[in-house]
C-alpha cells in the first residue's frame, strides 16, 4: 500500500517549514488557511502538497513495479504587501532548497526549486493581500 508511504513524502517538506525558527508550525499550513484567517501582516505560507509514482521512473525494478516517488510542495508564500510575500517566499526558499529529506526504507534526492512567481494582488477578502508562488520537488526511490 502507498498511503503510507505517500503521507510521508508530504510530511516530509511540512516537518521541515515548521521546524524553521522564522516561520514555525503557527505560520505553515497544509493544504487549508484556518478560519479565522491568520493575521496578514505576519505573513504565513500556504502548502499544496503531489505525491507521484510516475510510470517507467528512474527507480523502476525489473519487476516493473513503481519504485520512484516525486514529491512537489506548491507554496503560497503570503503577505500584506509584495516584500512581505517575497521575504516569506525568502524564508521558505531557504529551508526547502538543497536539503535532502529523510524517509525510512527511500533514497531521497536534494529538493530543488522547480518554479518561482512574483507575487500576485488579490483583493477577494476585501483588502490586499499578496500571494507568491514557488514550487519545489524532490524524488526519492526504494
Amino acid at each position: 500500500m502507498t498511503d503510507s508511504i505517500d503521507e510521508l513524502h508530504a510530511q516530509a517538506g511540512l516537518a521541515l517549514l515548521a521546524a524553521d525558527p522564522a516561520l514555525g508550525s503557527a505560520r505553515v499550513f497544509d493544504s487549508v488557511v484556518p478560519n479565522p484567517t491568520p493575521d496578514i501582516n505576519v505573513g504565513w505560507v500556504l502548502v499544496y502538497t503531489h505525491v507521484a509514482w510516475p510510470r517507467d521512473g528512474v527507480g523502476t525494478g525489473l519487476d516493473a513495479a513503481q519504485d520512484t516517488v516525486t514529491t512537489t510542495y506548491t507554496c503560497h508564500c503570503v503577505g500584506a504587501t509584495p516584500v512581505a510575500a517575497r521575504v516569506v517566499g525568502m524564508q521558505v526558499r531557504s529551508t526547502l532548497l538543497g536539503v535532502r529529506p529523510t524517509i525510512a526504507n527511500r533514497l531521497c534526492g536534494l529538493i530543488k526549486q522547480a518554479v518561482a512567481n512574483p507575487p500576485i494582488r488579490d483583493e477577494s477578502l476585501g483588502f490586499a493581500v499578496f500571494d507568491e508562488v514557488m514550487e519545489f520537488d524532490f524524488t526519492s526511490t526504494g
